[in-house]
C-alpha cells in the first residue's frame, strides 16, 4: 500500500524527470542511457550491487592475508605520474573515504574502480573472493581495457598499455560548466529514483559510482583528444559503466592465477585445475555434487 509520503516522493521524482527532459531532451543519446538504466533496475541489478556494497569487506582482510594483495598496474602508473595515495592507504588498507574532490581525477578514482570491479567479480561468481580471484582479476588487463577503450573494452585482446601521457592528460582535463550541470542533474535523477531513504550506505554507494563515472568521463575526453568534458563524454561514461555491469567479467580474468583445486562436497574428490581452467568453468562435479575452490596451498594441505 502506497502511503502519503510515498505519493509525495513519486510526485517529486516525476517533476524532477520532466524538468530534466525539458532541459536536456535535445542531447542525442539521453533516452538511450535512461532506457539502459531502467533495464538494469528491472533486472534487480542495482539492488543486488547495493546489497553487495553494504556487506562489502576487503577480501584479504577476511582471510588475514593483506600482504598477498596483487600489485595493480593502474595504481602503480598513477603514482608514478604524481597521482599519490592518501595516508589512509598505508598498511595495505583499501579503505576509501568520501573527502576527495568529485570532479577531479585522484588516487581515489582509480581505487574506486578497482573495488567496484572486485564487487562485480563477486556478483558474477556468486561467492566471496579468495586470493586467487584477486590475482586473476587484477593481473588481467581489464582496468586498462576500460580506461583505454571505454564502452569498447570487450573488443580489446592482450595488454592495452596506458602510458605516462594518458595519466598526465587525464589530470589536465577540465569540465565545461554545462557538462557539470548536466551530470549533476542526470545523476541526481538516478540516485533519487533508486533510493527513497538516503543514509550513509546509499551515500557511499552513490559516491563510488560518481567517482567512477567522472574517471570514465575524463578518459573519454583524453581518448577524443579533448581537454574539456562535454555531453558526449558524460553519456559515454554512463554507457561504459552500464556495459561493465552487464558483462560477466569473469571471462576477462587471467586464468593462469587459478592454480588450485576443486573439491566436491559430496564425493570428497579433489580436481586439480589445468592451465587454462578456472573454477567458474565448472558448474558441478561429475557425481552432481557442489564444487568448492581451494587455493594450491589449501588443496595440498587437504591432500595430506
Amino acid at each position: 500500500m502506497v502511503g502519503a509520503e510515498d505519493n509525495y516522493q513519486d510526485h517529486d521524482l516525476t517533476t524532477m524527470y520532466h524538468e530534466f527532459i525539458q532541459e536536456f531532451n535535445h542531447i542525442n543519446g539521453v533516452f538511450d542511457i535512461l532506457n539502459e538504466f531502467m533495464q538494469l533496475w528491472e533486472e534487480n541489478i542495482w539492488e543486488s550491487l547495493f546489497n553487495l556494497h553494504c556487506q562489502w569487506k576487503n577480501p584479504l582482510e577476511l582471510q588475514g592475508n593483506l600482504k598477498s594483495a596483487p600489485e595493480k598496474l593502474i595504481l602503480v602508473l598513477a603514482i608514478n605520474n604524481g597521482i599519490q595515495p592518501n595516508k589512509r592507504y598505508e598498511n595495505y588498507s583499501d579503505a576509501v573515504y568520501a573527502n576527495s574532490a568529485l570532479f577531479t581525477v585522484d588516487y581515489d578514482s582509480f581505487q574506486y574502480l578497482h573495488i567496484f570491479l572486485e564487487k562485480l567479480y563477486t556478483f558474477y561468481l556468486g561467492r566471496d573472493l579468495v586470493v586467487d580471484d584477486l590475482w586473476a582479476l587484477h593481473k588481467s588487463d581489464l582496468s586498462e581495457r576500460i580506461l583505454g577503450g571505454l564502452d569498447l573494452f570487450n573488443l580489446f585482446s592482450g595488454n592495452l598499455f596506458l602510458g605516462d601521457k594518458f595519466f598526465q592528460d587525464i589530470k589536465n582535463v577540465t569540465w565545461g560548466e554545462d557538462s557539470i550541470i548536466f551530470f549533476k542533474k542526470f545523476h541526481n535523477l538516478f540516485f533519487t529514483f533508486l533510493f527513497e531513504d538516503q543514509g550513509e550506505s546509499e551515500t557511499t554507494y552513490n559516491l563510488e559510482l560518481e567517482k567512477i563515472l567522472v574517471l570514465l568521463a575524463h578518459s573519454g575526453a583524453v581518448l577524443s583528444d579533448n581537454q574539456k568534458i562535454d555531453y558526449k563524454c558524460v553519456l559515454r561514461a554512463y554507457k561504459t559503466l552500464f556495459k561493465i555491469i552487464k558483462t560477466d567479467i569473469t571471462s576477462l580474468s587471467d586464468k593462469r592465477y587459478y592454480a588450485g583445486f576443486l573439491l566436491c562436497e559430496d564425493c570428497n574428490e579433489l580436481y586439480p585445475l589445468l592451465e587454462d581452467e578456472a573454477p567458474f568453468d565448472f558448474s558441478s562435479c561429475s557425481c552432481g555434487g557442489e564444487l568448492e575452490y581451494l587455493s594450491s596451498v589449501d588443496g595440498n594441505q587437504f591432500k595430506k
